[in-house]
C-alpha cells in the first residue's frame, strides 16, 4: 500500500496561466470572496458573517491573519482556494455523486476531528465521460468552492474507465472507500493540509455516531432520505433519530446501525428497541435468494424477497437456525413466528418447525406433528401446547414430547395425545410396542366424562379427574360387546386385577367385568341407577349400607329400615 499527498489546489495553481477562461473568471471570484485587497475594517463593515467569527474565536481572528470567512468557515472554503466542493453542497444535501459523475478516486485524513478521531476518507466524483458539466463556484453558505474545474484523478476507483475529466464535487466519509464502494481500491493518498475542510451540510466536530452514520450511508441521496426529528435518547441508555424512510439506532456496545422500509416498519410494530428485538446489531444485508436481514439483540428480521413481509425469529430459536444455515440451509426462509408471555417463542420455516419453551432446549417439529397438537379445541386435555424435546422412535413409529403431552404416529397420520392418557400409553410402548399405533385420536365419549384411545385390540380410557386405564384382550372384547363407554357399565375404573380365587375382574363406574378361570367372561352390574358420585356412598355389592338416610327417614322406619306397611306412622 502506497501513499501520496493530494495535489489538488497545488495543481490548479501552477496551471493557472494556461487554465480555460472559465478556470481564470473562477479564480477571479474567489479571490473576491476570499477578501483579497480588503483591509479587516472594511471588511467587518461588509460581511455579517463576522460576527460568527469573532462568537467562535475571538482570540484567534484578532491576532492572526486570515479572513472571517475562513474562522467561521474552515481553510479553504472560498472558490480562489482552488479545491473542489462537496457533493452535499451542490446535490441538495446529497453526500453522493450526482448524476453524470463516478467514483474516481480518494484520499485520507488522519485523526480527523470529524469522524471522532478516526480517519476520514474525501472522494472524488469526477465527470463521467460521456456527461457534460461547467466550471462554477458553488453558491453554499461556507462551501463556495469549486464545480467542474479541477481537471485532475487520483484513480483507485472504477479504474475501467479511463481517461481523467473534471472532479464535479467530493464526498467525505469515516468509512473506508473500499468498504464504502467496493469499486475502490486500497491504493492510499494522504493530504492532512485538508483537516478542517467542511460544509454546513455536512456534520460538524464531535458529531454524533448516529450522525456519521447518516453521512456515510448518503444523508438525503440515501435510502433513509430526511431526517424528520431530532436525534433522542431510546431505552436502555441508547439513541435513535428518525428519518423520512427508516431510523438510525446507537447503543455503544452495538455501534450505529440503520433500518429502512418495511424491516423498519415491522421492527416498529413489534415496540422497537423497547421490543422483544431490541436494538439493531447491523444494517439491513442482501442474504440468500434475493433475500434480506437485519441482525438485532434477540434476534433476526428476515425478508424472503423485497416485497415479502419481514418475519421476526427470535433468540435462542434464531441462533439455533443460524448455526444450521439460516435461510439458506435446510430449514429456508421463515414463515411466521409466535411469541408467548413467558418468552416461549416458536417459528414455522418452509421446510420445518424450530421451538423453545421457556426451561426447554430449542427442538425441531414436523409441520404434520404441529398440525395436530393444535388441531384440538382449547379447552380439550389433547391440546397439548408446544415441542418440548427431540421426536423419538418407538419401533417403526415415532412420536414426539410435547407440553402437555405427546403427538403420536396413528394409522391414519399424526395424533395428539394429553398428557393422562400419553402417559399410560408409553408405559405400555408407546406405537411401537405391544398396543401398536392407535386407530384416530383421542374422543370424547361417555356423555363427555371422559376420553377414549383406541388400537386395533385395546383401549385406553380416561375418566376425568380418575385416572386413564388400559384395556385389553378377553376384558376389552367383553368391554366392547356391552357398549363400551357408552354402554351399560359406563368407563372403567381400574385395569385387570387377579383375584385370589383365580378370576380376573376390571371394574368400572356402573358395574364389573370377570373373567373364571376357565375364560368364560361375566358382567356384574351394580343394582343402582345411580350417579358415580352416588355410588361412592355404596356398598361393594352396589346397596346403600344401612344408615345412609337422614335421621328423620330413619325414625319413620321398622327396625330393618323398611317403611310400615301403608307407608303409615306407628301410631295409626
Amino acid at each position: 500500500m502506497s501513499t501520496a499527498t493530494a495535489p489538488e489546489p497545488a495543481t490548479a495553481a501552477a496551471a493557472a496561466d494556461q487554465a480555460p477562461v472559465t478556470v481564470r473568471l473562477v479564480d477571479r471570484v474567489g479571490r473576491a470572496l476570499a477578501g483579497n485587497g480588503l483591509s479587516r475594517r472594511r471588511f467587518l463593515s461588509r460581511v455579517a458573517v463576522v460576527g460568527a467569527a469573532v462568537a467562535i474565536d475571538p482570540l484567534r481572528y484578532a491576532l492572526k491573519p486570515g479572513s472571517a470567512y475562513a474562522q467561521v468557515c474552515g481553510d479553504g472554503a472560498s472558490c480562489g482556494s482552488g479545491w473542489t466542493a462537496f457533493c452535499c453542497t451542490v446535490n441538495n444535501g446529497a453526500n453522493t455523486c450526482p448524476s453524470g459523475s463516478y467514483v474516481a478516486g480518494w484520499w485520507r485524513i488522519d485523526d480527523s476531528p470529524f469522524c471522532l478521531g478516526a480517519a476520514r476518507y474525501v472522494i472524488d466524483c469526477n465527470r463521467s465521460p460521456n456527461a457534460s458539466c461547467s466550471c462554477r463556484c458553488a453558491s453554499g453558505s461556507c462551501d463556495q468552492r469549486r464545480v467542474c474545474c479541477n481537471n485532475f484523478r487520483y484513480g483507485q476507483c472504477n479504474t475501467q474507465v479511463a481517461g481523467v475529466t473534471e472532479v464535479v464535487c467530493r464526498v467525505v466519509t469515516c468509512t473506508a472507500p473500499w468498504v464504502w464502494d467496493p469499486a475502490c481500491n486500497r491504493t492510499v493518498r494522504v493530504d492532512n493540509r485538508t483537516r478542517s475542510h467542511n460544509a454546513p451540510c455536512l456534520p460538524g466536530r464531535d458529531a454524533t455516531p448516529i450522525a456519521i452514520k447518516y453521512q456515510d450511508m448518503g444523508m438525503t441521496g440515501s435510502v433513509l432520505g430526511a431526517p424528520t426529528s431530532a436525534e433522542r435518547d431510546g431505552p436502555r441508555s441508547g439513541r435513535f433519530r428518525r428519518y423520512e424512510n427508516g431510523t438510525i439506532f446507537w447503543r455503544s456496545n452495538l455501534g450505529a446501525n440503520a433500518l429502512h422500509g418495511v424491516m423498519n416498519d415491522t421492527h416498529r410494530g413489534l415496540g422497537g428497541a423497547s421490543g422483544p428485538l431490541g436494538y439493531p446489531r447491523s444494517d439491513v444485508h442482501a442474504v440468500g435468494d434475493g433475500g434480506l436481514r437485519a441482525l438485532f439483540e434477540n434476534g433476526t428480521l428476515y425478508q424472503r424477497s423485497t416485497s415479502a413481509t419481514p418475519i421476526p425469529v427470535h433468540d435462542p430459536v434464531d441462533a439455533h437456525y443460524r448455526a444450521r444455515g439460516g435461510p439458506t440451509g435446510s430449514f429456508g426462509y421463515p414463515t411466521s413466528t409466535s411469541r408467548r408471555g413467558d418468552g416461549s417463542t416458536l417459528t414455522r420455516f418452509q421446510n420445518g418447525i424450530l421451538a423453545a419453551v421457556a426451561g426447554y432446549p430449542v427442538v425441531r417439529t414436523n409441520p404434520n406433528a404441529f398440525a395436530a397438537a393444535v388441531a384440538p379445541p382449547s379447552s380439550s386435555p389433547d391440546r397439548v401446547g408446544w415441542p418440548i424435546a427431540a421426536e423419538q422412535s418407538s419401533g417403526d413409529s415415532r412420536y414426539q414430547r410435547y407440553e402437555h403431552g405427546i403427538v403420536s404416529q396413528a394409522t391414519t397420520g399424526w395424533v395428539a395425545i394429553g398428557q393422562d392418557i400419553a402417559d399410560r400409553f408409553l408405559r405400555a410402548g408407546g406405537p411401537g410396542g405391544s398396543l401398536g399405533r392407535p386407530t384416530g385420536r383421542p374422543t370424547s365419549v361417555a356423555g363427555g366424562r371422559g376420553r377414549a384411545l383406541v388400537f386395533a385390540a385395546a383401549g385406553i380410557y380416561a375418566l376425568h379427574g380418575v385416572g386413564a386405564y388400559l384395556l385389553s384382550g378377553a376384558i376389552w372384547q367383553r368391554y366392547q360387546t356391552e357398549g363400551g363407554p357408552d354402554g351399560r357399565l359406563g368407563l372403567p375404573t381400574s385395569e385387570r386385577v387377579s383375584l385370589p380365587n383365580g378370576q380376573h375382574r376390571a371394574s368400572f363406574e356402573f358395574g364389573a367385568i370377570i373373567i373364571e378361570p376357565d375364560g368364560t367372561t361375566s358382567v356384574l352390574e351394580l343394582r343402582t341407577g345411580r350417579s358415580p358420585g352416588q355410588l361412592q356412598r355404596t356398598s361393594p355389592t352396589g346397596t346403600s349400607p344401612r344408615g345412609g338416610r337422614s335421621p328423620g327417614e330413619l325414625s319413620r322406619g321398622t327396625p330393618t329400615g323398611t317403611a310400615p306397611r301403608g307407608g303409615r306412622a306407628p301410631d295409626g
